[in-house]
């Protein structure tokens, strides 16, 4: 492996990495910190109205929108000129959530999700409402060429899917009642079509819907407790509280495969990988992946009955994230927390399953690397990264545990997020050795 350079800790929390990779910004206090990208020099500070609670990047890395304690408002700060700010304010209303739409608008929900307003960021432009969104943080999405908006809407104790042209004055153009009770929507590939998937415990928990809200298909059993799309948006993973993993394939419109999170060898390939956390004395740090020949022993473990902001048990899978390129798809099971399964979809099978001493806490894939040279990062509540490709991995010590990680978007750094402390880990692209199997 070549060296890895860790920065020094730093002070902040809340880090996010611009989308073009420039700048880092964190939040301390009231104070937004922006940082040059490699040396994490202070570039500049802004000064917010009461203590920051959430930060998002523009999609174009030139204005920055801060969520601050202070109800009902929100403070956006410009790259280009320092001196520019822009204040909303939902006064008594309330702001639930905010987050970009485009580089020019802002979506903002306000508390009990009276409305989500639309704000462009154009002089003399005025907010446009919609009413009654169902959720605070999601189910609002805009087609990928910015000509349609679509919301799940909540009125008189029921759902709706309401499409609106988002081109001009926002004018309604479907508006129906769905059946049950959904849990988010997605666009499909092509902008013609519309995914909604329902809460656990519905079945079918998946319709296809047309702009006109004909509904094209339903189908899926099962009890997914998320779903979580691809890049392409091409296929749905549904992470099931039973460790059922369904793929859905979007443009087909029919599950394609199905795994289970089983303590047998049934879902393996023959090159299956399986790589345990193990302490060497001759390894830096006295830290290594140890690869295993055959599969590990998992003690299933029944963790306290807790519920997810949405009352749903953390049961089954609760976290799936895709590489790239859409080869990969790693996922954790509630039942086994230290131990993160990895899937090969190009054949249909597990391709690695990584078992750890301590509970994951995130796991992120290098948004640069596809193909054999996919990269797979990890943290766990130990002061350890561990990172995986498909035919190696290494564990490194470092100096926070519990992480958030953050790739930025060249590939290159990889920022561990504490609550108050971060630091970040400078990788390059040829930093994980691609050892290949004799």
């Amino acid at each position: 492996m070549d060296s890895v350079d860790y920065t020094d800790v730093l002070r902040q929390g809340l880090g996010e990495w611009s989308p073009n990779g420039k700048f880092l910004a964190g939040a301390q206090q009231n104070r937004l910190q922006i940082r040059e990208h490699e040396s994490l020099k202070l570039l500049q500070v802004f000064i917010c109205l009461d203590k920051i609670e959430r930060i998002e990047w523009s999609p174009d890395s030139q204005l920055i929108l801060t969520e601050v304690a202070r109800p009902g408002v929100l403070q956006i700060w410009s790259m280009r000129d320092s001196e520019w700010t822009c204040r909303i304010y939902e006064g008594l209303a309330g702001i639930a959530h905010a987050w970009w739409a485009d580089a020019e608008t802002v979506l903002v929900t306000v508390d009990f999700q009276l409305y989500v307003s639309i704000w462009q960021l154009q002089e003399g432009s005025s907010a446009i409402q919609i009413p009654r969104p169902k959720f605070r943080q999601r189910g609002v999405a805009f087609s990928r060429d910015g000509c349609w908006l679509a919301a799940l809407r909540r009125v008189e104790c029921k759902d709706k899917l309401s499409v609106y042209n988002a081109a001009g004055k926002f004018t309604c153009l479907t508006d129906v009642a769905l059946p049950g009770d959904a849990a988010n929507l997605l666009w499909g590939p092509d902008d013609n079509t519309l995914v909604v998937w329902e809460m656990p415990g519905r079945s079918p928990w998946c319709r296809m819907y047309t702009l006109a809200g004909e509904c094209l298909v339903q189908l899926g059993d099962g009890f997914p407790r998320s779903v979580v799309a691809s890049p392409s948006t091409a296929l749905l993973a549904a992470c099931g509280i039973d460790g059922q993993l369904q793929l859905l394939s979007a443009v087909s419109q029919k599950i394609v495969a199905s795994f289970a999170h089983a303590l047998d060898l049934s879902e393996c390939d023959d090159e299956v990988f399986f790589w345990e956390e193990d302490f060497e004395m001759n390894e830096p740090g006295g830290l290594r992946y140890r690869r295993l020949q055959e599969f590990p022993r998992l003690d299933e473990r029944i963790g306290p009955d807790t519920v997810d902001a949405d009352g749903i048990p953390r049961q089954g899978i609760t976290v799936a994230q895709w590489s790239p390129d859409e080869r990969y798809l790693a996922t954790k099971h509630e039942s086994f927390p230290s131990v993160v399964w990895i899937w090969d979809l190009g054949k249909m099978v597990l391709a690695s399953l990584l078992c750890h001493k301590s509970r994951v806490k995130s796991l992120v894939w290098d948004p640069m690397a596809t193909g054999d040279r996919s990269r797979l990062a990890i943290s766990t509540a130990d002061p350890v990264l561990f990172l995986w490709s498909p035919h190696h991995a290494e564990a490194l010590p470092c100096a926070l545990s519990a992480a958030r990680l953050r790739w930025r978007s060249d590939g290159r750094s990889l920022l561990l997020q504490e609550r108050d402390r971060c630091c970040a880990c400078r990788l390059g692209i040829a930093a994980l050795a691609r050892k290949k199997k004799k």
